[in-house]
């Protein structure tokens, strides 16, 4: 029965989308963090997003997509490779303040 419960916690664990790259849950934290968009979030978009995600060629297709966010809280994106918590902070604070053109 402890082989089983290891087991599960195991596959569960190794979940990408409930985990973030340290693999414990990710909580935005956006205290003193006031991104810009041309010189935080655009960049994050450009390096890792824009492989599979032609679309998202500046503010109006990034700021419009009500999607972006819980897919960067809850890890499903990027599908390959990982944001690093900065990067994640970056985006979602950036969403939270109102997706500012700046």
């Amino acid at each position: 029965m402890k082989f089983l419960f290891v087991g599960v916690v195991l596959v569960y664990s190794c979940n990408k989308s409930s985990t973030s790259p340290s693999g414990s849950a990710y909580t935005p934290s956006c205290t003193g963090v006031s991104p810009s968009f041309k010189k935080d979030v655009m960049p994050i978009f450009n390096s890792v997003c824009s492989g599979c995600h032609n679309q998202f060629t500046g503010y109006s297709s990034i700021s419009s997509d009500q999607s972006i966010r819980s897919m960067i809280v809850s890890g499903s994106m990027p599908k390959s490779g990982s944001l690093t918590t900065t990067q994640r902070n970056a985006i979602v604070c950036w969403i939270d303040n109102g997706t500012p053109n700046n």
